[in-house]
């Protein structure tokens, strides 16, 4: 036989446990609810760009604007390489035009020399203090020689070297003329040359 003290102990004990029990529940309820509306949350919204894609869309204007903007592109594109075949023919050009503008220099360095001696045969003397003086002018050595291509696809040669101002002077024109040259200035001088049917020009 159990006794009143025991029995109401196990009563309040079941209770506790019930009680435990029902607050699990709850929980578990609570937890599934929210999850649920978590989920109904998401899932709508997954459709809303879908939508809102739809209702933005572009109109005339813009797709007019579009097409346009193809339309350029498309001119761009043909003019590049309606100039293709033009600029291949320049490169080409290029590399003959390149081969031979050495030889070009060499030509052109013999042209200096070939000037400075008929300066030096062509002297105007002019009377000072009582003696004959005269100036020319002189050339030295090329010191560079090069050929590059323009952005356009023209060839270019170029050709630097000193331009020199000589003075002579002498008793007598034949005694001013056979005298020992005296450089009075000195030029840093650049010429170019253009590669045009199939030859270098000044």
């Amino acid at each position: 036989m159990i006794s009143a003290g025991v029995f109401a102990m196990k009563i309040t004990r079941s209770t506790r446990i019930a009680l435990s029990i029902a607050a699990a529940g709850f929980a578990l309820s609570a937890l599934a609810t929210t999850g649920y509306c978590q989920d109904g949350e998401s899932s709508p919204s997954a459709s809303v760009p879908t939508v809102q894609q739809a209702s933005l869309g572009p109109d005339a204007a813009t797709q007019s604007s579009t097409n346009a903007k193809h339309a350029t592109l498309r001119e761009k594109i043909k003019t590049i390489v309606g100039k293709i075949p033009g600029r291949l023919e320049m490169d080409r050009q290029f590399k003959i035009a390149s081969a031979l503008f050495p030889s070009f220099c060499q030509h052109w360095q013999q042209n200096l020399r070939d000037r400075e001696s008929n300066n030096r045969n062509h002297l105007s003397f002019v009377q000072k203090d009582g003696y004959e003086t005269a100036t020319y002018t002189g050339y030295g050595k090329i010191e560079e020689c090069e050929s590059h291509q323009s952005k356009t696809g023209f060839s270019i040669g170029r050709i630097t070297y000193e331009e020199f101002e000589y003075y002579i002077v002498g008793k007598t024109e034949d005694d001013a003329a056979h005298a020992a040259p005296k450089e009075i200035s000195d030029t840093h001088t650049t010429e170019l040359f253009r590669w045009d049917d199939n030859k270098w020009f000044y």
